[in-house]
């Protein structure tokens, strides 16, 4: 019962944290970011890491990671199975660049710095037209040194759940043709899509993956690497 209590109000408190953080850092941010990229990508990685060190803190979620190399990395292909690893490659990596859903960008200040920093997003209605534009962009961002964050199951899954790759992924690796890096983590064991933040400690397992243009070859490994 009485950690029951203790689970419930650190999450309430991370949640206000939540609220809070984003209106202070969000206008700031927005208008920063209106004018330098680079300042913008500072503050926003500033706001993630103060996320990651209040959830180490006030709701004893910690992780256990030391790989240099991903820092740098020119794509990421990942498990998606809360928010917690949005905060972490916004702060770990140098120059971040996700794919995501359009109508992320429609949330007031959240969304817009979303936009500002420059990240890939898809509009799901247009199909094969959308996929080569995020293609192209995809393209565009590795030429600048960014990296490309990709969630191939294109949605939250639950930990435990054996992952459900698109078809979209596949056809982006063989437009780019470049050395991957796979990241599977436990991230959902502790906070998934529910309103709790349960303690623990998040493990994050890395492999490369170089380019194969068999695409069979390639769903195998990203598909054993999560399992």
């Amino acid at each position: 019962m009485i950690s029951n209590i203790f689970l419930i109000s650190r999450s309430i408190l991370f949640w206000i944290n939540i609220v809070f953080s984003v209106l202070i850092f969000g206008p700031v941010t927005f208008l920063v970011g209106i004018i330098s990229y680079d300042l913008c990508l500072y503050l926003s990685k500033q706001w993630c890491r103060y996320n990651l060190l209040f959830l180490k803190y006030i709701c004893l979620l910690s992780y256990n990671f030391d790989n240099q190399e991903i820092k740098t990395a020119k794509m990421i292909i990942s498990r998606h199975q809360s928010t917690w690893e949005t905060f972490f490659f916004m702060a770990y990596i140098d120059y971040p660049i996700f794919i995501l859903k359009k109508e992320l960008l429609m949330i007031p200040l959240f969304g817009w710095c979303l936009y500002l920093l420059k990240h890939i997003s898809i509009d799901r209605s247009d199909g094969a037209s959308s996929l080569k534009k995020i293609m192209k962009s995809c393209d565009e961002h590795i030429q600048k040194n960014r990296t490309i964050i990709i969630f191939p199951e294109g949605t939250r899954s639950l930990f435990g759940t054996k992952a459900k790759l698109k078809r979209g992924v596949f056809k982006i690796l063989e437009s780019v043709k470049t050395r991957s890096h796979i990241v599977n983590h436990n991230a959902g064991q502790y906070w998934n899509n529910s309103f709790l933040v349960r303690p623990g400690t998040i493990n994050i397992n890395v492999i490369s993956l170089e380019y194969d243009p068999n695409l069979d070859n390639l769903k195998n490994k990203i598909q054993n690497h999560f399992s």
